[in-house]
């Protein structure tokens, strides 16, 4: 199983380095997950990138729609209070910001749950060396 945090997944969307990386591993994977505040975080890029001039018209509806329809398809965790207990914790050990704590304990969640081995795919250097330390196979697209 793999787990996309929204700066990686963002990648499929919008042309950056690691682009191809990320479409390569979505094509050889069966099961994407992501939590659900990659959708808000996702859109949220989109709109920034529209406000400066990167994405227009067309553009824009285009992505957003891939998006949509991509998520669909997408295992989608649930910001639900079983996560409570590992943010704390995951607070307490690493300088992470509030999403990114999201998406790491929803990707180790996963993990103990489904009992089976999670890539973790992101883009930010600090959540990738926690993730690390919190003993997930790692992936940096870029």
């Amino acid at each position: 199983m793999i787990y996309f945090d929204s700066s990686a997944l963002l990648k499929r969307y919008l042309k950056e380095d690691g682009s191809e990386s990320v479409n390569a591993i979505l094509l050889s994977e069966k099961t994407i997950v992501t939590s659900k505040l990659a959708y808000p975080e996702i859109l949220s890029a989109f709109m920034r990138k529209h406000r400066a001039g990167e994405l227009v018209g067309k553009s824009l509806r285009s992505v957003i729609d891939q998006f949509e329809s991509d998520w669909k398809h997408f295992f989608i965790i649930e910001f639900h209070d079983d996560l409570f207990p590992t943010m704390e914790a995951l607070i307490e050990k690493y300088p992470l910001k509030g999403a990114d704590t999201v998406h790491l304990s929803s990707a180790l969640w996963l993990e103990q749950t489904s009992r089976e081995d999670v890539k973790f795919v992101a883009s930010d250097l600090n959540l990738l060396k926690a993730a690390e330390s919190e003993n997930l196979h790692v992936i940096n697209p870029v």
